[in-house]
């Protein structure tokens, strides 16, 4: 049965201007670490979305972006803005299509949408659109979050969330090595995060329950282990192909 994700997506997401510029300057700050080489690489973006990433990447001067969407009302978003996206209802045959067409390719949030009988497939056919060395860059639900549950059941279309273990094994079988796994927080600290009221309120609401959790971790696990395990409420991984 075909379904209209576009209808979840619209919860979170809009085209108009305002929303548009906060999503470029949020993967600006997701990912801008990851793209300091030459501006000629050719990218892909893996369920793109409405085009954010894509914009951003072209705001800050790569020319050679391109995106696949399984969703059509996704892709009509991205082909109004003049984004160079493709309509696929297979992902992983649009992947072995193209094997080595790619330097970078991006999934951002996409993995966990993926039975978990197929994610291996799914990477390992990224790791075949890559060029020799070329890098994967991901992110997925943390289910090491303090709202772990809601963050992997909120969307109907979830199959899984991941711990940094998990997401590791996952990319190391799919084809990739030099795995780097780190915390994707979804919260910045305001620059007047000192103000009592507003941002800054929510700053410290969110920095005392997260160190809550810090000791949870430790009580639970051991204090070594405990001290190392992200709560982020997502996990950005970066990855190269074997």
């Amino acid at each position: 049965m075909k379904i209209d994700y576009t209808r979840y997506y619209l919860k979170w997401h809009q085209d108009t201007p305002e929303h548009v510029q906060h999503m470029i300057a949020y993967y600006r700050r997701l990912l801008d670490n990851y793209f300091t080489g030459s501006r000629d690489v050719k990218i892909l973006d893996v369920g793109c979305g409405m085009g954010f990433a894509i914009m951003m990447l072209k705001e800050i001067g790569y020319t050679n972006v391109y995106g696949v969407e399984s969703d059509q009302g996704q892709v009509d978003s991205c082909c109004s803005k003049g984004l160079k996206v493709d309509y696929t209802e297979d992902t992983i045959q649009y992947l072995k299509n193209r094997q080595g067409a790619f330097d970078m390719i991006l999934s951002i949030d996409v993995i966990e949408h993926i039975p978990v009988d197929v994610q291996l497939g799914f990477v390992d056919a990224i790791s075949a659109a890559l060029r020799s060395n070329g890098r994967f860059i991901c992110s997925v639900p943390n289910a090491n979050s303090a709202i772990a549950s809601r963050w992997r059941y909120n969307d109907w279309t979830h199959h899984s969330s991941f711990t940094e273990h998990s997401l590791d094994f996952l990319l190391y079988n799919g084809g990739f090595d030099e795995i780097e796994v780190v915390p994707s927080e979804m919260i910045e600290k305001p620059a007047n995060a000192w103000l009592p009221l507003g941002a800054g309120k929510h700053w410290w609401l969110f920095r005392f329950f997260r160190i809550w959790r810090r000791l949870q971790m430790m009580a639970e696990l051991g204090p070594q282990q405990g001290r190392g395990v992200p709560l982020s409420l997502n996990l950005l991984a970066s990855s190269t192909k074997k």
